[in-house]
């Protein structure tokens, strides 16, 4: 019997613009490294999936737009069908506790969200199972509250002791992690955790968020 092909699960920390390189980071089934580095344009994201085949990637950003919205532009007929603001999904992470922005027409994020749409279905079609996550999600629920601001250096350091013990192979590597790669790491580990269906779907029909079921206990172990 042949052995069953290793895993592939990558995580993307996509930015709005394609001048703004994007963190790209790849785990496999035993949490080694696969992929670390940067991608800049789509292009690169494309032809980097087809050279290293990620079973599942995972992208930090609204992959579906609300029900009943074609876009979001303002100039556009276009309404949600629910009436409320944003999708379920993020609704029901605030309703959580775990603040985010929502998909609406006047989103500071729309740039990001037309991208993240459009490389969903190109990587789709190359095979890839593409999931979204949402870092901030995943550190509230492996690791409780209170999470430091990522921005600052406390909240880098908070991140980066985490991470080590989360993804040894991580640790010769930590003094490059701004904290854009350590969201793409969280988002990889989700894909990870994803694949092992201990992950829950957060939303409807209109669009899905993963984020993990389990907390992790002062060992770093799943409970």
């Amino acid at each position: 019997m042949s052995a069953r092909p290793k895993g592939n699960y990558w995580g993307l920390d996509l930015t709005s613009s394609q001048a703004r390189p994007s963190a790209c980071v790849g785990l496999d089934d035993d949490l080694d490294l696969t992929f670390l580095g940067f991608l800049a344009s789509d292009a690169d994201i494309m032809a980097e999936a087809q050279a290293h085949h990620p079973t599942i990637l995972a992208i930090d950003a609204p992959l579906t737009l609300p029900l009943g919205l074609c876009c979001l532009e303002e100039s556009c007929a276009c309404q949600p069908l629910s009436g409320t603001k944003g999708r379920g999904c993020e609704r029901e992470l605030v309703r959580l506790g775990i603040p985010c922005y929502f998909t609406t027409k006047r989103s500071i994020i729309k740039r990001m969200v037309y991208r993240a749409i459009g490389l969903g279905r190109e990587l789709a079609c190359l095979g890839v199972t593409v999931i979204e996550v949402y870092p901030y999600a995943t550190k509230v629920c492996l690791w409780g509250r209170p999470i430091p601001q990522k921005t600052k250096a406390e909240g880098l350091v908070f991140l980066r002791e985490r991470l080590a013990g989360l993804v040894p192979a991580l640790r010769p590597y930590l003094d490059r992690l701004g904290h854009d790669l350590c969201d793409a790491a969280l988002a990889a580990y989700t894909a990870f955790l994803y694949s092992r269906s201990r992950t829950r779907a957060i939303g409807d029909e209109a669009g899905v968020i993963h984020i993990p079921e389990e907390r992790l206990d002062t060992s770093g172990r799943h409970r």
